[in-house]
């Protein structure tokens, strides 16, 4: 024996009563949103079914097919609309949507929604209704004393319980605590069960899925090259036509000095005044075009600080919100303009250099077109800069009816984001407002 006293060893094991408890009460709420959400959802998805099925069979006879794009379309946003929920709900990891090119049946993604569809409204929505219907029993089974006393020429029945006396009400209250504990425990694996069932029927097969990718990336290759071709084009154009003639200029003047300090030397001072000038203005196209390579202020204070920067140089009065937690960026907020300040006091972390880029070009354009298009009096930026991917949301209150036209911007922002594996959302009903949402991944 060397005197030493043996230290217990702490074997991780099953938590205990208490642990689980919590954590259940934890996830119940969620897990309540969620079922809740689904069954309402589902209901409509019911009804969606009949209404598709019609529109099939009208296709039969050639009268439904003006209403087949529509309802595929429609299909498509609550199918995507449930990629994003069961996504969230199994831990934040992301859903692919699988679609191609073109609204067709022909789709292999589109017979996946639909056998989602008839999932969704039948099981799903039994699922959902058979879990909450478990709280509701729970609810009644404990709050049987109030409605005895309440109605007390009433007998209630109380699932396999007839409540007509105070003694059978008080014990109905009691089997309630264990009623709670059971609903409070198996809401949210029921939950877990519907999202995992959705989401294998929401991302495409293995096969189709890897073809799908296939095609994006050969596209956003064939975009990000012609992207960057067009990018040189514009730069030699940029060049040839602002700092190179205004070198010219100098190199011109400065003859023109030297021939007057021979000949005229009192219009000397004022051929340097001129000279000096174009000199300036050499040096401002210059440092316009390496701005519009990549911003100084970006690679030295980073994305948030440079945002601010183009929003303060925008024509239109221009709020920039900064979000460095995992939240969404969503949600309607005010048009007023002016200095927000962070929702957050750390700073944001750093994200790729060419991430950041991307998104600083994104928010640049897009809010030329909103200085360009829009008639608005207030535009919003909302920033999410996480290590995972970089959000930006650019709002306005303009007369809205923005599309993806020549001259827009838009369809060179859809390719910016595409080159990264990013998506583009854009929302513009006719009176505004005009929302553009880019979310560009920073993994490898």
């Amino acid at each position: 024996m060397d005197g030493s006293t043996a230290r217990p060893t702490v074997r991780p094991g099953r938590p205990g009563p208490r642990a689980f408890a919590r954590s259940a009460a934890r996830r119940f709420p969620a897990a309540a949103r969620y079922l809740l959400l689904c069954l309402g959802t589902g209901l409509a998805a019911l009804v969606g079914l009949c209404l598709l099925l019609v529109v099939l069979a009208l296709c039969l006879v050639g009268v439904g097919l003006p209403l087949l794009p529509p309802a595929l379309r429609l299909l498509r946003r609550s199918a995507d609309f449930h990629r994003r929920r069961v996504g969230a709900r199994l831990g934040g990891e992301r859903l692919r949507t699988p679609y191609g090119d073109r609204l067709s049946l022909r789709d292999p993604a589109a017979g996946k929604d639909l056998l989602w569809l008839l999932a969704h409204g039948t099981a799903g929505t039994a699922l959902c209704a058979g879990a909450l219907t478990l709280c509701s029993h729970a609810f009644n089974w404990l709050t049987a004393p109030v409605w005895w006393q309440l109605l007390p020429d009433e007998r209630g029945k109380i699932i396999l319980l007839t409540v007509d006396s105070w003694p059978m009400a008080a014990a109905a209250a009691l089997g309630g605590i264990g009623y709670a504990a059971v609903t409070l425990v198996a809401l949210p694996p029921l939950a877990d069960l519907h999202a995992r069932a959705s989401g294998r029927l929401l991302v495409a097969r293995p096969r189709v899925s890897l073809a799908h990718r296939v095609r994006e990336l050969t596209t956003s290759r064939s975009e990000a090259l012609d992207a960057h071709a067009a990018e040189l084009r514009r730069i030699e154009r940029d060049l040839h036509d602002g700092a190179q003639a205004n070198l010219v200029a100098v190199s011109l003047r400065l003859g023109m000095i030297r021939r007057a300090l021979d000949q005229r030397p009192e219009q000397a001072a004022a051929l340097v005044d001129s000279t000096q000038l174009v000199a300036e203005q050499a040096l401002e196209s210059l440092r316009s075009l390496v701005r519009g390579i990549h911003p100084p202020l970006l690679a030295d204070r980073g994305l948030a600080e440079a945002v601010r920067s183009l929003a303060a140089r925008c024509a239109v009065p221009t709020r920039v919100e900064l979000h460095n937690s995992e939240a969404p960026v969503g949600s309607s907020a005010g048009r007023s303009a002016g200095p927000s300040p962070d929702r957050s006091a750390d700073p944001p972390p750093r994200a790729p250099a060419a991430a950041e880029a991307a998104a600083y070009f994104v928010v640049s354009e897009a809010l030329a077109n909103v200085a360009r298009h829009s008639g608005a009096r207030g535009a919003l930026v909302r920033l999410r800069i996480t290590t995972a991917a970089i959000a930006v949301r650019v709002e306005d209150d303009g007369r809205g009816g923005a599309v993806e036209g020549a001259g827009s911007g838009l369809p060179g922002l859809r390719r910016r984001a595409a080159a990264f594996d990013g998506t583009t959302r854009l929302s513009s009903p006719p009176g505004g407002p005009t929302i553009l949402e880019v979310e560009i991944p920073c993994g490898s």
